[in-house]
């Protein structure tokens, strides 16, 4: 039977004991027409484009170096500034916006303390815990109950570091290690464990996490690829599915046993790596609240490995929202790693123009834009049956919520837009905003660009129409 004369459903998956393998966009599911019977979710009104946007929000710890931060000029963007170089290569699919801010981040006090979950909701009551009150959801989970009748999971919530405990300045130091909040009172973790997160995606949960939140050991189902539970299903879809069908099948195959084998190396190279003193486990255990995910060792391939996973999620629609957690506002994580950083990030960020911390302070900087080069990479890679790729119906959103980590500078932030939004974001551009617009006016766009069609988002005063012009 040819595969012109019958579909399936682009929900269909590739089953086994215990696993349950999603599949990217097919043609065998119904080309262009496949998200056509998308329902509408009230409250606020969601109707689904005909390809899929996702949503993805990636936070720049500690602020950045204005001076050395975008691009001169407004209009088409030629060349980045130095610490966005490692981005040049991808230039025409960026924006750059300034002139945004949260009006409830300038408040005397806040700092670092609760700009992370000011980031994303705008809105934040001071407290050490007790009466906890974000204000409002976070704008990934917003998005999320209204794409979450539509995909496998509402959304994915992805870190580096474990949350902190306790309290800083009269500030719950539990608001600058979220970014997701469901309600205003109730955060939602990171997924720090790569193997936890692919878990989630292709099997049921297992194995048990080690006191870095990694997983240190591979069962005898671990070293069981999940690709062999499926290769029966695999096997009966390649047989009627297209040439064109099989390629793309082949493809997204090769990813998911890709990181599969990356998740099991870096296991290994973790375990290898414990040999330490236990009473020195146990006293860094009494230390308490400050668990932090980076000793100095290059963490690199970890991240990007989270940074995969949330690839795979957009590639087969098992969700349309992530966020992505680099490290905590005023984090004191080890970059020693990258050459010529020997200093903290937070210290690094106040380096008072000394020529010394400055050029740390760069070099760490930098690194953070090699891995969204990183991701926005993996995403063009990707072709999708609308003749774009996964980043051109993307929108990839990173910024920082301090202007500049010196001074805590909080007006005019860091934001930098990657991606079209499915066609109707105009790329390659520096967009000079009025003067303090409110972030959330972003997320509004982002929003009316995903289907969701919503009027405000917390201080919200309209769309961007600049993003389409």
């Amino acid at each position: 039977m040819s595969s012109s004369s019958w579909h399936i459903s682009r929900r269909t998956m590739l089953r086994g004991l215990g696993v349950a393998v999603a599949l990217p966009m097919l043609d065998i599911m119904g080309g262009k027409t496949a998200f056509a019977e998308e329902p509408e979710v009230a409250g606020p009104r969601f109707k689904p484009p005909r390809t899929p946007v996702r949503a993805m929000l990636l936070n720049l710890p500690c602020g950045t170096y204005r001076k050395e931060w975008g691009t001169d000029g407004v209009g088409p963007i030629n060349t980045f500034k130095p610490m966005l170089a490692a981005l040049q290569p991808h230039v025409a699919d960026i924006t750059l916006l300034s002139n945004l801010w949260n009006k409830a981040a300038t408040n005397d006090g806040i700092a670092h303390y609760a700009n992370e979950q000011l980031w994303t909701s705008s809105i934040v009551k001071k407290t050490t815990g007790a009466d906890l009150n974000a204000g409002g959801v976070s704008m990934d989970q917003y998005a999320a109950r209204c794409t979450a009748a539509v995909t496998r999971f509402p959304c994915l919530n992805l870190g580096m570091m474990a949350p902190y405990g306790g309290t800083d300045s009269g500030w719950a130091r539990v608001y600058n290690s979220h970014l997701a909040w469901s309600s205003p009172t109730t955060p939602v973790p990171n997924e720090i464990d790569p193997k936890r997160a692919f878990e989630r995606l292709f099997r049921t949960p297992g194995g048990k996490a080690g006191s870095t939140g990694v997983s240190m050991a591979l069962s005898e189902e671990d070293k069981k690829s999940v690709l062999d539970y499926v290769e029966g299903d695999a096997a009966a879809l390649r047989r009627k599915a297209s040439v064109a069908d099989q390629r793309k099948l082949d493809e997204y195959l090769t990813s998911v046993r890709d990181v599969e084998k990356q998740i099991e190396r870096e296991i290994k190279e973790i375990a290898k790596e414990r040999r330490v003193d236990p009473a020195a486990t146990r006293a860094l255990g009494q230390l308490g609240g400050m668990t932090v995910a980076f000793d100095g060792k290059d963490h690199t391939k970890r991240l990007r490995l989270m940074l995969d996973m949330a690839v795979l999620a957009f590639w087969t629609d098992s969700t349309r929202v992530a966020t992505f957690m680099f490290g905590h506002e005023r984090n004191d994580l080890n970059y020693s790693f990258i050459d010529g950083v020997k200093t903290t990030h937070h210290e690094s960020s106040h380096h008072t123009e000394s020529a010394e911390k400055l050029d740390q302070y760069r070099r760490i900087n930098l690194w953070h834009a090699d891995q969204i080069a990183y991701l926005l990479e993996r995403m063009k890679a990707i072709k999708e049956n609308n003749g774009g790729t996964l980043l051109d119906n993307s929108l990839v959103f990173w910024g920082g919520c301090l202007n500049d980590g010196n001074n805590h500078g909080r007006e005019d932030l860091p934001v930098l837009l990657a991606g079209k939004g499915g066609g109707v974001v105009k790329p390659g551009r520096h967009i000079r905003l009025p003067d303090k617009t409110p972030l959330a006016n972003l997320y509004l766009s982002m929003f009316q660009c995903m289907g969701i069609m919503a009027d405000s988002f917390a201080d919200s005063t309209g769309a961007i129409a600049e993003l389409a012009k």
